[in-house]
């Protein structure tokens, strides 16, 4: 498995991806390069000879976080960077990361076999000081977070990280048969007449649902993942390992077909929704059978902002935040200041209060 950096033509230093001018750009010479002078040598950065090795984790590691990967039977990969020589250790689904001694970017394109290669990537189009100023500005919008809770210094301690998803496309045949029902009401002088007229209804049609996503890794945490839908999915990219560099990325360890009858149940729901609107009955009952013409998923990297941060209450329950890398959409658990949240409460209590009894006095 090769560990590749890309390397700028100028100077041969490595080069990270820009989201913010969509170049790659060397830090070192300051050289920036178009995508297609980058995408077009995947098959020679690819190709590029590398040492590396499969290890078990050790039993008697002692790094807190090492532990927790292999206590789950994961294995880890050892790659050596090509610009230090030194050896680093990634969790078996990690696809880019950084060197811990040079901090160079490298992608393990031994890790992309045929079967795991992504189909598309979509680019970030926010960098990381934008990423800093969107989550703060966010946080400063919420009334009750706890004042100075959070620090520029540790949001700026978040990453970049490309998470695997499917794509899918579902075409299906879907037919509604039920009964629809129509009422009137007339009056006479001794009389109310209610009338109702029955009508069998059925309809059926050939229906295609697009961009029905699902995260591709057991890890992700999907209330926080689907929390940042949607992504400009229109913007996706050919893949090519040269995205990747700079940020961290995870390769997909789940099948789409582990989705199907999830998105089947989700489809038809979907479905009957369509085939019920519009049809101008007071009431409409019945059921929807749905049956699979075709299911085609998409294997993409998606971009994702991601910050871990430290709750200073209880240190074994940090606060996780994610960004979507496109449209800056944020979804996280926010602390409350209860403090701040009870004075309010008292405040709106104490005037709904006294407007109650200026309104008593003058009623009765």
């Amino acid at each position: 498995m090769a560990g590749v950096t890309y390397k700028c033509p100028s100077c041969g230093a490595y080069l990270n991806f820009e989201p913010d001018s969509q170049r790659w750009k060397c830090p070192f010479c300051d050289s920036a390069f178009a995508e297609n002078e980058l995408t077009d040598r995947d098959s020679e950065y690819e190709n590029q000879p590398e040492e590396t090795a499969q290890q078990e984790q050790p039993e008697n590691q002692t790094d807190s976080q090492e532990t927790a990967d292999s206590s789950d039977g994961s294995s880890q990969v050892a790659y050596r960077c090509q610009n230090c020589g030194s050896e680093i250790m990634t969790d078996e689904t990690t696809v880019a990361t950084h060197c811990y001694y040079c901090h160079s970017p490298v992608v393990l394109q031994g890790k992309l076999t045929a079967d795991m290669r992504p189909d598309k990537v979509l680019p970030f189009t926010i960098g990381k000081e934008k990423a800093v100023e969107t989550f703060m500005g966010w946080v400063q919008k919420k009334k009750y977070v706890p004042t100075a809770f959070f620090s520029k210094s540790q949001v700026e301690k978040m990453n970049g990280v490309y998470y695997p998803h499917f794509v899918n496309q579902v075409d299906v045949s879907a037919v509604f048969t039920g009964t629809g029902v129509n009422t009137s009401t007339s009056y006479t002088t001794d009389y109310i007449i209610t009338k109702k007229d029955y009508y069998s209804v059925e309809r059926g049609g050939k229906i295609r649902f697009n961009k029905i996503m699902r995260p591709a890794l057991k890890k992700v945490n999907r209330k926080l993942a689907e929390g940042i839908h949607p992504f400009p999915l229109e913007d996706a990219k050919k893949f090519s390992g040269a995205y990747l560099s700079g940020f961290l990325a995870e390769r997909r360890d789940m099948e789409a077909k582990d989705y199907n009858s999830e998105i089947m149940q989700e489809v038809k729901g979907y479905s009957k929704s369509l085939l019920t609107e519009d049809t101008r009955y007071g009431s409409l009952s019945g059921e929807t059978s749905v049956e699979l013409d075709n299911m085609e998923s998409e294997y993409v990297l998606l971009p994702t902002w991601v910050l871990t941060y430290p709750n200073k209450e209880n240190k074994d329950d940090p606060y996780y935040y994610v960004m979507n890398g496109c449209t800056g959409e944020i979804c996280g658990r926010l602390p409350v200041n209860k403090g701040k949240l009870w004075r309010t409460g008292l405040i709106a209590g104490a005037i709904v209060f006294a407007v109650c009894c200026i309104a008593s006095y003058f009623l009765f």
